[in-house]
């Protein structure tokens, strides 16, 4: 009995989340992930980048 108030609390926080992003974005905004390097703009679609993968390597 207390997994399922857990689960409703839980799905009650995470609507309000939700909504909470729904009223805080524009009205003609969209949703978009950028699938590219950060340091050079090398499309990648979520890999590690080919271009800057050996000198971050090599800074660590």
């Amino acid at each position: 009995m207390v997994l399922i108030w857990i689960g409703i609390a839980m799905g009650i926080l995470i609507g309000i989340i939700l909504l909470r992003k729904i009223f805080k974005s524009g009205k003609y905004e969209r949703f978009s992930i950028n699938a590219g390097c950060r340091r050079c703009g090398y499309p990648t679609n979520g890999m590690s980048c080919p271009r800057c993968g050996e000198s971050q390597r090599k800074t660590r």
